[in-house]
């Protein structure tokens, strides 16, 4: 098999084409955001202790031995009259604390620590206020998505320019070289003032313009990711404290019970909240851009199903169990081959399995009937119902006879749990004649 860095010589480059690539670009950034928030920035916190050692050290180390001591013994006993302290308020002792102030290159060497101090515990956890960036740069990201799919609407459904209310004047229509490089400004001007909106004038908009097309009836959590869009305006425009319009949200979305605050309150962005709003993020933008192609272009429709075909199995590989479950339930909705809907009818339990658990599926996947199938599907029930040792000798089929690789084995979450019941030493010439298949089965 020969690979060519960039795609086959002469790709094509129609404005379907051109539109998947721009999903393709909002999928990569999010995978980005997901990334950082999973792995970088717990990374980051584990390393914060070392951190501050290192900034102790830094500022300690420029003194004497003598002073160094004597800071030593200074913090010691800070730390001890801090205690006391706290257990004479707890105990409702009245007592004097008195700390002697040491001599002047001990005190403002320990006077630096403790500003250096309170300014980071001032700005507050810094996993928070990355997870507060992100938050916002996952929404700008989706905004810039619907605003280029926006943009593509216009170019196709002309009509929707041609309603508009807005009139050039003389000197504007002599700036223009024709008519398409006015329809082009005037779109522009539209796009501008769409995204200015709020993500409800957005899904108004959509509906109007693609034929009923609506973002709140994809299989989506619609209200997280409404919830989201306000949360990130409370971290914009108030600081991040809670203020009765972003309450009034809540109330609308019936959300109030599941997310505690009070006016004034600081809210938070925590790990697990993110990435469950990146991933609805995900999702969304890639069912909205298939969606909105497949009726737009609608002789290339095939090309947005099949996007969404592979996403299922992208995202899981990802382990983004819920953006996995929302492109498998949307792909089972188009008009699929036998195959490709029983292998994601497979990612689709696979990532409920993950989300809530195996006893979730499990009357649905006894219920399926692999009688007939080959064993490269029939395999999966056994695998999603846990019978692993049942499961071996049809992978190991599959491995000698080339249609599973030993690396999909080890890499695909859908194998998870499998490996530690499988011959640990398959030779490499059980593994037949050809490997690495883009999708199992």
């Amino acid at each position: 098999m020969t690979i060519i860095a960039g795609g086959p010589v002469g790709a094509d480059d129609t404005p379907a084409s051109r539109l998947k690539s721009i999903s393709d670009e909002y999928i990569a950034q999010m995978y980005s955001i997901i990334e950082i928030n999973r792995s970088v920035i717990p990374e980051m916190t584990a390393r914060e202790v070392d951190e501050l050692a290192r900034l102790r050290d830094g500022i300690l180390d420029r003194l004497s031995p003598k002073e160094r001591e004597a800071s030593a013994s200074y913090l010691t006993e800070i730390a001890t009259n801090l205690r006391n302290m706290a257990d004479a308020v707890e105990s409702g002792e009245e007592r004097d604390f008195r700390i002697e102030v040491p001599e002047r290159g001990v005190g403002a060497a320990v006077s630096h620590l403790f500003l250096q101090l309170f300014s980071r515990n001032k700005a507050g956890p810094r996993e928070n206020l990355l997870r507060k960036s992100l938050l916002v740069s996952a929404i700008s990201t989706f905004e810039v998505l619907f605003g280029r799919l926006a943009r593509t609407i216009y170019a196709v459904n002309t009509s929707a320019l041609n309603d508009s209310e807005y009139s050039f004047s003389l000197q504007e229509l002599a700036g223009f070289s024709s008519l398409d490089d006015a329809r082009e400004y005037l779109a522009e001007k539209k796009v501008s003032a769409l995204l200015r909106e709020s993500i409800d004038g957005w899904e108004k908009w959509l509906k109007k313009s693609s034929g009923g097309l609506s973002m709140e009836s994809l299989p989506v959590y619609w209200p997280l990711v409404r919830e989201a869009f306000a949360r990130r305006n409370l971290v914009v425009h108030t600081g991040g404290v809670v203020n009765h319009l972003y309450l009034s949200i809540l109330e609308k979305l019936d959300l109030a019970k599941h997310v505690n605050v009070s006016p004034g309150d600081q809210i938070s962005v925590h790990e697990e909240y993110l990435d469950r709003v990146a991933q609805e993020l995900l999702a969304l933008g890639r069912v909205l851009v298939c969606a909105v192609g497949a009726r737009l272009y609608k002789k290339e429709a095939d090309r947005f199903t099949k996007a969404a075909v592979n996403s299922v199995h992208d995202f899981s590989m990802q382990r983004s169990w819920h953006a996995s479950s929302v492109l498998s339930e949307y792909a089972m909705s188009c008009d699929l081959n036998r195959r490709d809907e029983m292998l994601v009818r497979v990612r689709h339990w696979h990532a409920r399995k993950n989300i809530e658990g195996v006893e979730k599926i499990r009357q649905e996947v006894e219920g399926w009937d692999t009688s007939g199938l080959d064993v490269n599907i029939s395999c999966y029930k056994r695998i999603l119902l846990e019978d692993f040792k049942s499961a071996v000798p049809d992978v190991q089929q599959l491995i000698s006879q080339g249609r599973l690789s030993r690396f999909e084995l080890a890499t695909d979450p859908l194998y998870e749990g499998l490996l530690s019941h499988f011959a640990p030493d398959l030779d490499d010439s059980d593994q037949g004649p050809e490997v690495g298949n883009v999708a199992p089965g």
